[in-house]
């Protein structure tokens, strides 16, 4: 009969298990294992008030909020501000302990001395204090609040603010209130320091099952309320209350969150955190995995799906990060990788500086580990069954059915046991590239291959088959292996670059492309055309080791600075020509990676399993990062918040429409993203209208800054984004800048009317003081004209001379300015109004903050033409010259003949990349024009040279960057266009 009672409750314990997890279950497979959630501590150092995080909530604007015994604080990602006992909040003490967010997004806040406050919309309401500490707050449909209290029993507060108590003399087993809960028939669950109490707003029925027992939390589910309590967790099946697992019946749980996934989450009260999944079943984490402390006062989740536990120690964030890492905590032989390789079933075989394990990550760890001890350098697959294994000091092993065996060491003719590289051949051969050469396997024989056979360099680092050729990547360059011979394929001209660390073919596009230590090769199968993506086309840094191209158009590529990310279209237009910067986008320890070091110098680093996920070799683990799940972070869209705004260095209270005194100068606008994925990398942007034209990206500030405005009104607007992603909606703040009285429109119509006051009474002067006059003019005109009729004649023939000689000395004045500003021959602005241009320029694109850019053009080889055709020749190049450079140019630009066969050209509101873009149609257009009609054969080209205000400080600096830019053009070939860098 006991076996049968026991079988009964083991089956309904499983039954309790499953339906509770059953909400999870169409998002059982993307749950992760809990040791590989990326893990996050901040305590007083990074800004918390204090270590103990009593409660967690996050109103609907997105901030955290966060109470504990010195104060609120608020969170936005990347800073925390206070709220203590003032004015602003009315709390009678500093210490807080409970919160909770009601339907309408209110914040409820309580704590010490019974204080309560609320907030909303950054608006705080204060409340009546209840007296005592509040351990709880919860709010009902009828938004009636329910407050529970360390002593002082039940409080509940109806919306029209009428409190009412209970305590043990009404019923209550306790003083002491830890949780609510809605029960049916609108009755409420209420956990005590002593029991679990029914409440049916008549009397107070103890549950028999849980008497005397601390009940620390309630949680409601679709299959039933779950309890915790000082002895476990119990699910109330019917009308019994249940243990809800074996491991925890002895457990002080103190707080249960059922996550969006369906997992269950549970706090303890000194056992740190557990979770119970379908997939997983029971886990366990604590401060010897990472905790900051054991103690669990509250868990939450937010929008973002994050995880946020409260602890006595600090707050710590478990999160699904864009990055995980797998490291000896997860089974690994070693936490130094140096290559990887996925199976056919999804398995990762990982090579470490101590072994080779094959981790599951169906099952999270590791299900078989060979050859311990051994540094593993590379991998390569042979078939379903079979591995190759190469060693840093032990040659090559091949690997089949849990077993390995030794193919080949430096005893058997191998050139060295440090095997980098490996490949089996189309004909069952195997290739082994080792620090000392190239050897060839074939039939138990070695054939050992270096330098002196045609290698470039004897240190291999890749092997790759691809368009029927052997693609070796050395110390020392790239060559091909084909019908017995070697073809050494020179890379150093691409920036000096010697080592080719990785390939990626893709021969549906004929490309090849190879990761080196100066940026990026991309390389044409059908005519052996390279081109370098490197520094000055925006890459951060020179050396990469490893490339992989996922399924949404990225490429991924392994540093020993962190892992890059960046368009493969944007990649091709920039090899191409048609953009010259590439953007990217550099992932780090900040994104879940535990060392943002990826090795290189091995085979393969890097490598993308079935299900789309890449996995990354580093200085500490394997870090597998799911595409698919970054493009879901880059959807999200953070809401934006305006968090400061300050007039001349001094606060105001923030608001939608801000009124700005005549006499404020300056004026300064904080704002933040509320995304906690990835904070710091997000971008924003503002525009001011009517002030800005255009959007302006402020990407790594947090703040905008206007001075001097002109009264007016101005709308504000604010957008953020994560990397990838698409813009949010829009902060909008209204500015009215007032104008000083005398900038009003009545003091403009005073000014007005006084103006023409002041015009008729000089008026009345002028006339009365004419007429006065008039009669004495009138006697001086009848005594001169006599003779003035003598000189008449006289005068008249004099005024026409003086008039043609004032004619020619106006004609002349005209022709010496034209002469002292225009050049002669070519009819643009010569060097002397080319300067003034200049300066006039780059102070105005200095005092807007536009970009101007500054173009030398120059006649590619113009002293060859003289020589050859005749002086005569080359001025009429000048003049075609300019007249071609006349038609590229817009309404704004200026152009100039700088002097000789070197012209300017002055770009205002123009950038780097839109300068490059227009410099180079102007070049194609030279390099077509037909010159027949000046002389046979005659082709001219020119080279230019760029710079931007944006790059320098003085003017000056502009003109020799500009130079600079077109030496470099000529040194480089000419017929270019080069910008300063």
């Amino acid at each position: 009969m006991t076996n049968c009672v026991r079988l009964v409750a083991l089956a309904t314990l499983f039954f309790a298990c499953v339906m509770l997890l059953a909400a999870g279950t169409a998002n059982a497979s993307d749950v992760a294992p809990l040791n590989r959630y990326f893990k996050e501590i901040w305590t007083t150092r990074q800004g918390l008030p204090h270590n103990t995080v009593n409660s967690i909530a996050q109103t609907p604007e997105g901030y955290l909020w966060f109470t504990s015994w010195e104060g609120v604080a608020r969170f936005n990602g990347n800073e925390f501000k206070i709220f203590g006992r003032d004015t602003t909040t009315g709390l009678p003490d500093v210490g807080t302990r409970a919160s909770y967010l009601d339907q309408h997004g209110r914040l409820i806040i309580g704590g010490a001395r019974g204080g309560l406050t609320t907030v909303k919309d950054g608006q705080w309401t204060p409340l009546v204090p209840v007296g005592v500490l509040i351990n709880t707050i919860w709010v009902d449909q009828q938004n009636t609040m329910w407050i529970g209290t360390e002593g002082g029993g039940m409080f509940r507060q109806d919306a029209d603010g009428t409190r009412q108590q209970w305590t043990m003399a009404q019923g209550l087993p306790s003083n002491t209130i830890y949780s609510f809960a809605k029960a049916p028939d609108n009755r409420i669950w209420i956990g005590t320091a002593s029991g679990l109490v029914l409440w049916d707003h008549k009397q107070f029925t103890l549950v028999p099952t849980l008497r005397e027992t601390p009940v620390f939390d309630l949680l409601n589910t679709e299959n039933g309320l779950i309890i915790a309590s000082e002895n476990g967790v119990r699910r109330k099946v019917d009308d019994n209350f249940e243990f809800l697992h074996p491991q925890l019946q002895h457990v002080a749980v103190s707080k249960l969150l059922l996550d969006h996934q369906g997992c269950l989450w549970m706090g303890t009260v000194q056992q740190g955190i557990f979770r119970l999944s379908k997939r997983y079943g029971l886990e366990h984490l604590d401060a010897k995995q990472g905790m900051p402390s054991n103690r669990v006062l509250d868990i939450f989740e937010d929008k973002e799906q994050s995880i946020w536990i409260g602890t006595n120690g600090g707050l710590f964030r478990l999160r699904d990060a864009p990055f995980s890492t797998i490291t000896t905590e997860q089974g690994l032989a070693g936490n130094y990788i140096r290559a990887l390789l996925a199976s056919e079933n999804g398995d990762i075989w990982v090579g470490s500086s101590r072994g080779l394990s094959r981790y599951s990550p169906a099952q999270g760890q590791v299900v078989e580990t060979v050859l311990p001890g051994e540094s593993i350098l590379s991998l390569a697959p042979m078939d379903q069954q079979r591995l190759l294994i190469g060693t840093y000091t032990a040659g090559v092993f091949v690997y089949e059915h849990g077993k390995t065996q030794l193919l080949a060491d430096r005893n058997s003719g191998l050139i060295s046991n440090e095997v980098r590289a490996l490949l089996q051949d189309t004909d069952g051969s195997i290739w082994i590239g080792t620090a000392q050469g190239l050897a060839h396997w074939h039939d138990g024989k070695i054939d050992n291959l270096t330098t002196h056979d045609g290698l470039p360099g004897n240190f291999v680092v890749e092997l790759l088959r691809c368009d029927d050729k052997m693609w070796i990547g050395t110390g020392t360059g790239i060559a091909t292996y084909q019908n017995g011979k070697f073809s050494e394929m020179p890379i150093h001209q691409f920036d000096q670059a010697e080592y080719a660390f990785g390939f990626y073919p893709q021969p549906d596009k004929r490309l090849l492309w190879v990761a080196t230590d100066r940026g990026l090769l991309r390389h044409r199968l059908d005519t052996d055309e390279t081109t370098l993506i490197g520094r000055r086309n925006g890459l951060p840094f020179d050396k990469f080791f490893q490339l992989q191209i996922d399924g949404f158009g990225n490429i991924w590529m392994t540093s020993n600075r962190g892992i890059l990310r960046f368009s493969e279209a944007d990649a091709n237009a920039v090899a191409d020509g048609r953009i010259m910067t590439l953007a990217s986008v550099l992932y780090g320890e900040s994104d879940g990676m535990l060392s943002a070091q990826a090795n290189g110098g091995s085979n393969p680093t890097m490598v993308e399993s079935r299900d789309g996920t890449i996995w990354i070799a580093t200085a500490m683990g394997v870090t597998s990062v799911r595409p698919q799940r970054l493009q879901l972070f880059a959807e999200h869209m953070p809401q934006v918040v305006v968090e400061r705004i300050t007039l001349d260095s001094e606060a105001v209270p923030l608001t939608d429409k801000l009124l700005v005194d005549a006499a404020v100068q300056r004026l300064e606008i904080q704002y933040a993203g509320l995304s906690f994925i990835m904070p710091t990398r997000l971008r924003y942007r503002t525009m001011l209208e009517g002030f800005d034209q255009e959007w302006r990206d402020k990407t790594g500030q947090n703040q905008v800054e206007y001075t001097n405005l002109a009264p007016g009104t101005y709308e504000l607007y604010i957008q953020a984004a994560n990397p990838g992603g698409g813009w949010s909606p829009s902060a909008k703040l209204t500015i009215v800048k007032q104008p000083f009285w005398w900038q009003t429109l009545p003091a403009k119509y005073m000014a007005l009317a006084s103006a023409i006051l002041l015009i008729v009474g000089f008026t009345y002067w002028r006339t009365a003081n004419l007429r006065r006059s008039e009669q004495y003019l009138l006697l001086q005109v009848a005594s001169k004209t006599a003779e003035l009729q003598r000189q008449a004649e006289s005068l008249a023939s004099a005024n026409q001379e003086k008039s043609v000689l004032l004619d020619k000395l106006q004609q002349q004045t005209l022709a010496l300015e034209v002469q002292a500003k225009q050049d002669s021959l070519t009819g643009l602005a010569n060097r002397r109004a080319f300067d003034e241009h200049l300066l006039q320029e780059f102070t105005r694109a200095k005092r807007l903050e536009q970009p101007l850019t500054l173009a030398f053009i120059d006649i590619d080889h113009f002293k060859w033409i003289n020589d050859k055709y005749s002086h005569s020749v080359g001025d009429k190049a000048l003049i075609r010259l300019a007249k071609q450079l006349q038609l590229h140019c817009r309404a704004i630009d200026i152009a100039a003949r700088w002097g000789g066969e070197e012209f300017s050209l002055l770009l205002p509101s123009t950038t780097t990349q839109q300068a490059v873009q227009i410099c180079e149609r102007l070049r194609i257009a030279v390099e077509s024009m037909d010159c027949s009609d000046i002389a046979t054969g005659l082709r001219l080209t020119v080279s230019i040279g760029l710079a931007c205000s944006d790059d320098v400080a003085e003017s000056w600096q502009q003109l020799n960057a500009a130079d600079d830019a077109l030496y470099r053009a000529k040194n480089n070939g000419r017929n270019r266009v080069e910008s300063f860098v």
